[in-house]
């Protein structure tokens, strides 16, 4: 089983299920005939995000690795962020009949102002973004504040951020090694698991903290200390079962559909952690557009969405009535924004910002972090 192939079935399935399902509850797109609406893609790729701390945390310290994983993870966000909000700002407000504010940062910041007549009547369809939307989002306080929005999918990058900062405050203070990391395995299962009564108490907290999807996290790395051999396979199915018993709480329709296909993922993992990469002479053709996809997961899991309902309805009013055309021109403008977002920003930030200072630096772990989206 390969690494790279899980990450690529997680993203095209958030893909369908952003592309061809929720894009047609927007005004001015008409439903797919065919919709694939399985969300399991987003879990899969937090579970590959938090088997990933261990393979890229076995050199260097602990600040240094938490440093180069910020350096994976937020310029191409940022940029994705900076990009997405300009660009709705400027088509999405004629697809409401609005009107900017006169001048550049009336464009950029302002409020949108409603013209006299009769669609001054009509309520806003689309959300368009304002400049406290972009602040939340460039700040990754977005899911503190759930009245902003910018891209749908932007709600795991604090919850990796979260995650990724918990483990390099247990791996600096040792706290593993004091207590045993099963038994914080444990602990991050059981607060994930009863996070839903905090939520009773401290409504927002469990979610904007990441503390309701940290089960996910406590499995990918359960996955990761099973493949060195520092758990037991019965402990590990003792772990997993419960994240999916969890995961079967947490989902919505279809409920079954998604419990089945996120066991599924988990099981390919584990195959993909103790067996030999493309190991299946039937997949062995695919292994290199499937990595070549799978290098540009990350960033794609960034421009789908919002941007893809974007051109889906600029598609529409410009004539474009064939769906299927719709959707491979909306797939195919989806995987080239990618592609010019990995080299042109997250691989040259990654190298800039991670480059040893001296000669004799310690030298950065290669090992690609999964971020969401899914999240290389």
């Amino acid at each position: 089983m390969s690494w790279d192939l899980i990450r690529v079935v997680a993203i095209l399935f958030v893909m369908a299920g952003h592309l061809t399902g929720l894009a047609s509850t927007l005004p001015g797109i008409e439903p797919y005939p065919v919709q694939v609406v399985v969300p399991f893609g987003t879990i899969t790729l937090l579970v590959l995000s938090g088997y990933f701390v261990g393979p890229t945390r076995r050199r260097g310290a602990a600040g240094r690795w938490f440093r180069a994983r910020l350096a994976r993870l937020l310029p191409a966000y940022l940029v994705a962020v900076l990009a997405v909000y300009t660009i709705t700002r400027a088509v999405v407000v004629p697809f409401n009949g609005w009107q900017h504010r006169d001048g550049v940062l009336g464009f950029l910041f302002g409020d949108p102002v409603r013209p006299a007549g009769p669609v001054a009547d009509a309520p806003p369809a689309w959300h368009v973004p304002d400049l406290e939307d972009l602040l939340t989002h460039a700040l990754l306080l977005h899911e503190w504040m759930p009245g902003t929005f910018i891209d749908g999918s932007y709600w795991t990058l604090p919850l990796q951020v979260t995650a990724f900062a918990a483990a390099a405050v247990l791996w600096r203070w040792k706290l593993h090694r004091v207590v045993g990391a099963t038994t914080v395995l444990w602990v991050v299962l059981a607060a994930s698991a009863g996070s839903v009564v905090l939520d009773m108490i401290l409504p927002q907290l469990p979610t904007a903290s990441g503390l309701y999807r940290a089960y996910l996290f406590a499995a990918g790395a359960a996955i990761w200390l099973w493949q060195q051999r520092r758990i037991p396979t019965i402990h590990l199915v003792f772990l997993l079962a419960t994240a999916v018993v969890i995961q079967a709480f947490r989902s919505g329709g279809p409920a079954v559909a998604v419990v089945v296909c996120f066991t599924v993922m988990l099981v390919g993992m584990c195959l993909a952690a103790r067996g030999r990469d493309w190991d299946f002479p039937v997949l062995r053709w695919l292994r290199r557009p499937v990595g070549w996809l799978a290098g540009i997961s990350y960033c794609l899991y960034l421009v789908h969405q919002q941007l893809g309902y974007v051109l889906t309805r600029a598609l529409v009013e410009a004539g474009v009535t064939p769906w299927w055309l719709r959707l491979a021109v909306v797939v195919a403008a989806a995987v080239v924004a990618a592609w010019l977002l990995t080299v042109l920003v997250e691989r040259p930030a990654h190298r800039a910002l991670t480059r040893p200072r001296a000669a004799g630096g310690a030298r950065e772990d290669a090992a690609r972090t999964v971020p969401v989206g899914g999240a290389p």
